[in-house]
């Protein structure tokens, strides 16, 4: 996880530009599937047992990405949060720039003391 950009913005909100790595990302996709792979029925294979390339296959290769950004957002906000050492008083706003193979871009607008 690296911060790319700050940008301070009026009323005490500071913008913050997040970035995951595509292997962080990946190991999060990976386990968004293991947890939701019982509840996938795929023809031809017992439910829960289908592999992760026929189910995405299907679904289309982002059908694990919300979940697995669920996972990862908090934990690198947080660490963001940290490192710029800023004063949050309120959940963030977040809003997801780019998400793929690659990796996991996201802006959260946050709140801090004034």
């Amino acid at each position: 996880m690296k911060v790319t950009s700050v940008e301070k913005k009026e009323k005490s909100t500071v913008e913050l530009t997040i970035q995951v790595e595509a292997d962080a990302f990946e190991a999060a996709v990976q386990k968004a599937y293991e947890k939701d792979r019982k509840s996938i029925s795929v023809p031809g294979f017992r439910k829960g047992k289908a592999p992760r390339k026929i189910i995405e296959g299907m679904y289309g290769s982002g059908v694990f990405y919300e979940d697995a950004i669920n996972d990862l957002y908090p934990e690198a906000y947080a660490q963001a949060i940290e490192q710029e050492k800023l004063d949050a008083v309120a959940w963030p706003k977040v809003e997801i720039v780019d998400v793929g193979k690659e990796g996991l871009t996201f802006k959260a607008l946050v709140t801090v003391r004034p």
